[in-house]
Formats: C-alpha cells, structure tokens, sequence
C-alpha cells in the first residue's frame, strides 16, 4: 500500500520555504505550485519565523534557500528536525554560498540542489526526499567519501563486508549507490516497492546503519558503487 495515499487520493508534498529574497520566495511559491503533488504551506523570510511556522503546520519538506554569505543559516537545521521530526530538508544554494554541505547532512539535511542546476531537479529532489531518500551529486559523494577516509572509517565501513549481503541485496544496495530510487530500483528489479522497502530494511539491520545516506557512502566505501569523478 503506498504511504503517501489517503482516502484512496496521493496527499500533497506540503512545502515550507524560507528565503530572505522577496523575488526569489515568488518564484520558488509559482515553480512548486505548478505541480500538482506540491504545495507550499508557508513562506517565510528569518529563522524565528520559520520555527513558528513548522511548530504550527509541520509540513512534510522544508526549503531552505541560501545565497551567498547564508551558508551560516544551516545551524536552524537540528532546530527544525526537533520540532518536527519526521520533515525532511533540501537546501539550495548558490555556487557562491558558503555552505559547507558535508556539515549540512551531518545535521539533518536530506537533500542539496544547486541553483546552477534546473528547476526539474529541484522538484524532483523535493517528491525524493519527501519518500524517504536522499538525494546528492557526484561532488558531495567525494567530499563524503574523502572525510570519512581522513578521519576514521565508520563502524559499518571497518567490520561489515558486502558479502554479508545477499546478491539481490547487493543489488540494492548498488542502485541506491548510483542514486536510483525506490520506484525506479523496482522497475528494474521487477520487484515491488514494498519488496525493495523489505530489503533495504533488511540492509541497514545486516550492516548497522541507520538510513540511506549511510548506505551510499557503504556502496562507495566497499566498492559496490566505483567512486565519482570529483570534477562533477
């Protein structure tokens, strides 16, 4: 059974957005509600006003849009997910932002989208993430992979082999590598999404970790997935 159906109807993604931009909170509230699962709740200009806001209506994404010096902004982030645990947060950022985006997932984000990149990418970032998935470039894969290899491996990747999955299972694992989705990881399988849901439940339990962006940087690690070119 999907998750997201009610009453036999597929709710809405129910957006939040912060931006300090008047003409970029405009154009951001006309992109998104031109799609028909999304909707924007609130629109919101300072952090005081945006914790108010998910206090209040706990919307399913929140959309923080930073440009240039607003890299600083992403301390709101653990705010958030305090309040609401189960909003997920994408960001988006200018290439001159001074995000530091490794720090970002760290805290809580479940999604980064560059304004250098197209306004499908973005509205497909939000419907990902709001599923439960994460979604990453190739750069921030190897700025991942780089700080996890300077500083100490992570339990899963020290102690835990892929052949302690199985090979449906290593399967999985490497198209969640590669970024695919729960549907499209489906459609290729010719399983259900509910079966792939069964795997990956199945993975984290097999390897300890706790969600998907983990899992990426396992298939990285391992060697399931072959590392991106840091070019990007």
């Amino acid at each position: 059974m999907d998750p997201f159906l009610k009453n036999g109807l597929r709710q809405k993604t129910q957006v939040t957005i912060l931006s300090t931009y008047n003409l970029v909170s405009d154009c951001l509230r006309a992109l998104l509600e031109n799609e028909k699962e999304l909707k924007v709740l609130d629109i919101v200009g300072t952090n005081s006003e945006l914790m108010r806001k998910v206090s209040q209506n706990i919307p399913n994404v929140v959309l923080i849009c930073l440009m240039d010096d607003e890299g600083k902004n992403i301390g709101v982030i653990p705010d958030v997910l305090k309040v609401a645990p189960e909003t997920k947060v994408v960001i988006l950022f200018t290439p001159n932002s001074q995000l530091d985006q490794p720090e970002a997932l760290k805290l809580g984000v479940a999604g980064i989208v560059g304004t250098n990149q197209n306004s499908r990418t973005l509205i497909r970032a939000i419907r990902q993430v709001f599923e439960g998935e994460v979604w990453l470039n190739q750069k921030l894969i190897a700025q991942l992979l780089e700080r996890n290899d300077g500083n100490g491996k992570s339990k899963t990747s020290q102690s835990i082999a892929p052949n302690n999955l199985t090979q449906r299972e290593n399967e999985v694992a490497k198209m969640i590598g590669l970024g695919m989705n729960n549907k499209e990881i489906a459609r290729k399988l010719y399983i259900s999404e509910a079966t792939v849901r069964h795997h990956l439940s199945s993975i984290y339990s097999k390897l300890y970790i706790e969600d998907r962006l983990n899992l990426v940087i396992f298939a990285y690690q391992q060697g399931i997935v072959q590392p991106p070119v840091k070019t990007f």
